[in-house]
């Protein structure tokens, strides 16, 4: 299903987002971006959607098992604004080599030690400075697609380059 729906929102929390944003954000994107945000972080959560629509829903086996290698698949990595589900595969590829890690139990562990993503970019390139946004790639469970880390975050944020302190988050 493609178009828009109109919902009505309190004029005050309409008028709260053209103050915080300097009048620089179309209000209808940033909302659309905040849903967008929500729908993804949650989609795995029976607390709040339906069985029907939870993909562990009568997979018994095959939750156990991710359960077993990867933890709580509501749990993750959190590395702001970005959230990492457990199961989430980590790309970079440095000299032409690519180097795979994954998110699991809540860590990134890489050669033996819990990394930030940060710590595993310079790790990777021989504890060389590096721009995690812009080096690694993330593929998140049950998902067929690599994404720039640096194209994750909140295009709120990007587009503005407004800190989270002036975003009053």
């Amino acid at each position: 299903m493609s178009g828009t729906v109109n919902v009505a929102i309190k004029s005050d929390f309409y008028a709260e987002f053209i103050l915080r944003s300097r009048r620089s954000v179309d209000v209808t994107e940033w909302i659309n971006s905040i849903v967008s945000d929500f729908l993804d972080r949650t989609r795995d959560d029976p607390k709040i959607w339906s069985p029907a629509v939870h993909p562990m829903n009568g997979v018994d086996a095959d939750e156990e098992a991710f359960r077993k290698k990867y933890g709580n698949p509501q749990r993750g990595y959190h590395w702001s604004p970005v959230f990492l589900p457990n199961g989430t595969q980590i790309r970079m590829t440095y000299r032409k080599e690519p180097h795979y890690v994954e998110v699991a139990h809540e860590k990134i562990i890489y050669e033996g030690a819990s990394l930030s993503p940060s710590e595993l970019a310079r790790k990777i390139a021989g504890n060389t400075n590096r721009n995690a946004w812009r080096d690694l790639w993330f593929k998140f469970p049950k998902s067929s697609t690599w994404a720039l880390a640096d194209s994750l975050r909140s295009p709120l944020v990007n587009s503005t380059h407004l800190t989270l302190e002036e975003l009053g988050l």
